[in-house]
């Protein structure tokens, strides 16, 4: 029981350094890319290499990772990504170059994104497993509000090395975000695994029974990646483009809406006892969906922040409650298989908003996104409520 608990813990300080190059990266990588000189249809390419390998790959990680393990995946997960931020470092401004770095950070993404969760829900049961996820999605944002705070480093390099670019200064960051991953990679080789039992005789099988939840949430995740993906990497480079805001201001911004979710994630854990977990998250989606509206209509950055934090802590606070909801309705066997399912369905639709936006920043305007986001966004939340609360209201 002592060494399941150690496991857990390191599972939760594990999500604390893929959290801190996460939050680099939301802060700086797309308008690095426009420092490259890249369109916004440019700029959507390269963001959509990442996304598109997590959609192909998700699905054959998890198998692979219902059979012969979550582990293996996940420290090659680390490797992979920090030899991604490496390449990025290393190149310049080639487009395909920089397209290849991020697939292969893509590639890796997909096998974390298979293993993680299903690691975590093999080692807890019951509350055990709510407070393990809360933690773990805790442990996640605080490490992205570090992340986020060092994205305003380049600008102080630049100001203590006047001879320096902003580009060059930028593209170190790369380097925080490789250290990261390795860091990541040194905390999860003590955790162990029992190795999964052989389900069919001599072969292997697609282990999934649960097919009609899991097509429910697949579909709910569906319409949550292609609104999240006309918006959320693009926060970013909208701010910094419209209300002409350096990265360091931006940094910040996020640093405090990454402390706040880390507290809404604590916080959705008391609402969810008193509301239910379905309930939970459908309230704080459509209040969030409000608060998206109200950002392309505010004149200045402090008011478009102050929506944008508020719009992000409701939006995602409930989410560790949901993933635990959603696990607890799986048998062991499955949950790999179904969290690769969940996400090749996020980030197909992701990748198909991400690039989506780009052209519909180029054609209309900056705001255009936003109005499609919400649209997506509230049917996603009507679909979660019609398909898992009668579930939950049966204890599921």
């Amino acid at each position: 029981m002592g060494s399941e608990r150690r496991d857990v813990w390191l599972l939760v300080l594990f999500s604390f350094p893929v959290g801190v190059s996460l939050g680099l990266r939301m802060v700086f990588f797309m308008p690095y890319l426009s420092m490259l000189g890249l369109t916004e249809a440019q700029m959507g390419l390269v963001a959509v290499a990442s996304s598109a390998a997590m959609a192909l790959l998700a699905v054959p990680f998890g198998l692979l990772a219902d059979l012969r393990g979550r582990k293996p995946f996940l420290l090659a997960s680390r490797l992979l990504v920090a030899s991604s931020d490496l390449m990025f470092f290393l190149i310049r401004s080639d487009l395909a170059s920089l397209a290849l770095a991020n697939l292969l950070g893509g590639i890796g993404a997909s096998m974390i994104g298979a293993s993680r969760q299903a690691l975590l829900a093999d080692k807890t049961r019951g509350a055990w497993r709510r407070r393990a996820f809360t933690a773990s999605s805790t442990a996640f944002s605080v490490g992205c509000m570090a992340g986020s705070i060092l994205a305003g480093f380049p600008e102080l390099y630049v100001a203590l090395h006047p001879g320096v670019e902003l580009l060059e200064a930028t593209r170190l960051l790369f380097l925080f975000c490789a250290l990261s991953s390795f860091t990541a990679f040194l905390l999860l080789l003590p955790v162990a695994e029992e190795r999964p039992k052989a389900t069919v005789k001599g072969g292997s099988r697609f282990t999934i029974r649960s097919w009609r939840v899991i097509g429910s949430y697949c579909a709910f995740q569906a319409l949550l990646g292609s609104g999240a993906g006309l918006v959320v990497p693009w926060f970013s480079y909208y701010f910094w483009r419209r209300f002409g805001v350096k990265l360091s201001s931006i940094g910040f911004l996020f640093a405090a809406t990454q402390g706040l979710l880390a507290l809404g994630s604590l916080s959705a854990y008391g609402l969810a006892i008193r509301l239910g977990d379905i309930r939970t998250a459908v309230l704080c989606q459509l209040v969030a969906v409000g608060l998206l509206l109200a950002i392309p209509a505010s004149p200045f950055f402090a008011l478009a922040a102050a929506f944008y934090v508020a719009r992000a802590v409701l939006m995602n606070m409930a989410s560790p409650v949901v993933k635990a909801f959603y696990m607890g309705l799986l048998k062991r066997e499955e949950r790999g298989s179904a969290s690769a399912l969940q996400l090749t369905a996020f980030w197909a639709s992701r990748s198909l908003g991400t690039y989506g936006s780009g052209l519909l920043m180029e054609t209309f305007t900056l705001d255009t996104p936003f109005f499609a986001c919400a649209a997506l966004y509230m049917a996603a939340s009507a679909l979660l409520y019609a398909a898992f609360q009668r579930e939950h209201e049966r204890g599921g």
